[in-house]
């Protein structure tokens, strides 16, 4: 009986749930070289707790509520429409609808693998990120719909006997199917106070970006002493992440961002040592983001003095890292 973010506003305080999940897959062997496939899967996410303490009841003399969840039809304040209509202290499961249709093929004689799919996915009650109406604490929530859909493709080439290449390309579009009324949780300066925003059919989900895309490269250099050493360089590139749906409340566009890396390893069968130079181009990006601007503010304390308040900032990825690693096989 789940009911964690429940859109019709129905107390439950419970969770339970059984079923059976399908899924569907056949393949038609095009030529000796080719494979193709279609596959319709579903799939399943558990709800849980938000781990937040349910709100005492509202008393306009003396209102207790703070750091708390509020349950569906609970009062938070002294308005008339002051009233939640969702349960904050769980969240429900989420399912999905998966349709693939895609290809693997070996070419040139099995020097050449080059794979591809096209993807559709139909998303019930997917679980996102919320906050709460007291405190605006992070909580997660269920909206009524979203989809993803895309396609993916990925290669390798073993051009001679010393020298191969791979490689993937990747574009995905994930977004809300349906208004989502009070998603993302917000707080409106100057001070604290709670803003739930509503999220709009076709808005665009949070946490990952549209396109990727990466290449990689080894050469093999054989010695004349029975050692060899390899050569690996490699690139990967990604599009912009939104770090919320939509970009409401402020929310962050971390920027695109590709890094090279490069490394010669030589290796005697019982022994390696390698060189490495990870991110090359000492490239600075930004992997994730806590809050947003609208958290760090100047307020005044009981004496009029400043108070600076500053929660506000966002993940980095390392800079350029230059080193040696050794290893050994004991027999």
């Amino acid at each position: 009986d789940f009911a964690a973010g429940s859109r019709n506003g129905t107390e439950r305080t419970s969770q339970s749930d059984d079923g059976t999940l399908f899924k569907f897959n056949t393949s038609y062997q095009v030529t000796n070289d080719v494979l193709g496939y279609f596959t319709v899967s579903e799939g399943y996410r558990i709800g849980n707790s938000n781990g937040i303490g349910v709100c005492p009841a509202y008393d306009p003399t003396n209102n207790q509520q703070g750091a708390c969840a509020l349950l569906p039809g609970q009062q938070f304040g002294p308005g008339a429409g002051d009233v939640s209509t969702r349960d904050e202290s769980q969240f429900g499961p989420d399912t999905t609808t998966n349709y693939e249709l895609g290809f693997k093929s070996t070419l040139m004689d099995g020097r050449v693998t080059l794979n591809g799919a096209v993807y559709y996915i139909e998303w019930t009650d997917p679980q996102l990120s919320s906050a709460t109406i007291n405190a605006s604490i992070p909580i997660t929530v269920n909206a009524e719909g979203a989809e993803s859909k895309g396609f993916e493709v990925n290669g390798a080439w073993a051009v001679n006997e010393n020298l191969s290449v791979r490689g993937s390309y990747s574009h995905s579009e994930a977004t809300l199917t349906a208004d989502a009324p009070g998603l993302v949780g917000t707080i409106s300066p100057p001070g604290f106070g709670s803003v739930l925003l509503d999220g709009s059919d076709g808005d665009r989900l949070p946490g990952s970006p549209e396109d990727q895309f990466a290449v990689f490269g080894t050469y093999v250099m054989p010695l004349e002493n029975g050692a060899e050493v390899a050569f690996n360089a490699g690139y990967t590139w990604q599009g912009d992440v939104r770090s919320r749906t939509g970009g409401l409340g402020d929310g962050l566009t971390l920027d695109s961002f590709g890094l090279a890396n490069v490394s010669a390893v030589y290796d005697t069968g019982d022994w390696q040592a390698t060189f490495f130079v990870n991110n090359l181009f000492d490239e600075f990006y930004e992997t994730g983001v806590v809050g947003t601007n609208l958290y760090n503010q100047v307020l005044s304390d009981d004496a009029g003095g400043p108070v600076y308040q500053r929660t506000y900032y966002t993940h980095v990825g390392a800079p350029r890292s230059i080193g040696v690693r050794f290893k050994y096989t004991f027999e």
